[in-house]
């Protein structure tokens, strides 16, 4: 019987001999990895010319049909196995997908490490990565990899180019009178901090840029901006894509997938500015975009943002005295450049009346608003009064607003228009961090109002063993 040569064999030689000649056609040095193969196949250096820069990426090469699943015009599907995809996302250098397309007789490549799932309202990462086929291993694939290195400064005509890419990506949040549409360059701009040498991302930049367009409007608003998973993470995912994918900053991918996918909330980053990052800055700058600026100061302290009331029972005929006997009472601070809440529940005992501290914890968002309307679901809402102590364009005060009405009462213009109380605080550090160090000021810690707040609306008075310490 004769031996007969593996079918597989010559369709994999061929994908990796595609990407070894298409590396030599663009100055890119490929080098096989002729050793034990655990899921790298080879190496690229990356070249400015004649000459070799140092800068080494990994390499995976799959090779068939049976690799492309979903074929279209202009993408595919590419299935990885579990413990395939954990592996090249662990390595400690870039990693490379390269799939070869027989049909097409081409290489399409996608950069694994900035893996983000991009599936609308999926609740756990998936396996099948998108590979675009406008990626292919030509030129803009090496200038790609020369960017990701900091090898190669956008010119003007390329920070044009890319200005408006995140101009034009947009959502649109809220309904009729109160739409707004929120662009990427909006939140890169919104984000800046740290003399515009770094870029932070937070649910309030959303809401900070909301509360812009409302006050330049001049006009009374309702707050109905709440953010579900479904709508607001594809726009989100495509935010970071931009930064990741033009090598504006340097983000940590594992930290975004492990918001997305296992706390299940939006990602919370401070990431330092690229030379592309910092010459993005220059550009809109020199352009005159106006918000190209730091508009924002850093701070760790909890603030007071809501305090929740609930009431056995309320006449309304009676006005304040109309309220019963509280039964509980949440008092929550926020962090807006973490995106944390500090929750406090207390609540009256059944047995004797004396007051309880049910839970004290902090959470993220969605846990907290989850355990809100788990807690107080059953409830009559007009036995549930709102007290809030921030500005009412925040994620917490957005959402109870959605969560307490089914017709939202507008907000004076002169509310919308005030700081957040993280802005406050923050003023205060930076300009104590300032003073301070020439021997004018004495540094200490922001002043913070006692909170939760004792004495409640129907007139009762909650114990002092109930307050929360204020501080970072």
């Amino acid at each position: 019987m004769r031996k007969k040569r593996s079918s597989s064999a010559t369709v994999e030689k061929a994908g990796l001999l595609a990407v070894e000649k298409a590396c030599n056609d663009h100055d890119l040095i490929w080098r096989d990895l002729l050793q034990e193969d655990v899921g790298v196949d080879g190496t690229i250096e990356v070249c400015l010319g004649d000459f070799p820069t140092g800068k080494i990426i990994g390499a995976q090469v799959k090779s068939g049909m049976s690799y492309v699943n979903g074929d279209r015009p202009d993408q595919f599907k590419f299935y990885a196995r579990p413990a395939d995809l954990e592996y090249w996302l662990q390595l400690s250098i870039h990693l490379f997908l390269f799939v070869y397309h027989p049909k097409d007789d081409e290489v399409y490549w996608h950069h694994v490490t900035n893996y983000v799932p991009d599936d609308e309202g999926q609740t756990s990462p998936s396996t099948h990565i998108v590979i675009s086929k406008s990626n292919k291993v030509d030129e803009a694939f090496a200038s790609y990899l020369a960017t990701l290195f900091a090898l190669e400064v956008y010119d003007a005509s390329r920070l044009k180019l890319l200005s408006d890419e995140m101009a034009e990506t947009t959502i649109t949040v809220g309904h009729g009178a109160a739409a707004v549409t929120i662009s990427a360059l909006d939140l890169f701009v919104g984000g800046l901090w740290g003399l515009c040498s770094k870029v932070q991302f937070h649910a309030s930049i959303l809401l900070q840029r909301i509360r812009k367009h409302v006050i330049v409007r001049g006009m009374d608003a309702p707050i109905a901006y709440t953010f579900s998973r479904g709508d607001i993470y594809p726009f989100i995912v495509k935010y970071i894509r931009l930064l990741t994918d033009h090598g504006l900053a340097k983000i940590d991918i594992d930290d975004v997938n492990d918001s997305l996918y296992r706390k299940m909330e939006q990602p919370t980053f401070i990431a330092p500015l690229t030379t592309n990052g910092r010459a993005l800055v220059e550009f809109l700058r020199m352009r005159g975009h106006a918000d190209v600026h730091d508009n924002q100061y850093f701070t760790l302290s909890l603030t007071p943002a809501v305090q929740i009331e609930v009431y056995a029972s309320f006449d309304e005929s009676k006005g304040k005295e109309g309220f019963g006997p509280y039964t509980d009472v949440f008092a929550i601070r926020f962090n807006q450049f973490l995106d944390y809440y500090d929750i406090h529940h207390i609540g009256r005992a059944e047995s004797d009346g004396s007051t309880q501290v049910r839970a004290s914890q902090i959470m993220y968002f969605n846990e907290m608003t989850e355990y809100l309307d788990r807690t107080m679901g059953g409830i009559p809402k007009s036995q549930v009064l709102l007290r809030y102590l921030d500005h009412p364009c925040t994620p917490l005060i957005s959402w109870l607003e959605d969560w307490y009405a089914d017709e939202k009462q507008p907000f004076h213009i002169d509310d919308l228009a005030q700081k957040t109380n993280s802005d406050q605080i923050g003023f205060h550090d930076e300009i104590v961090s300032i003073m301070s160090g020439v021997g004018t000021m004495t540094a200490q810690e922001p002043p913070l109002p006692d909170f939760p707040i004792r004495i409640l609306f129907n007139g009762e008075i909650i114990s002092c063993d109930t307050t929360i310490v204020s501080g970072h």
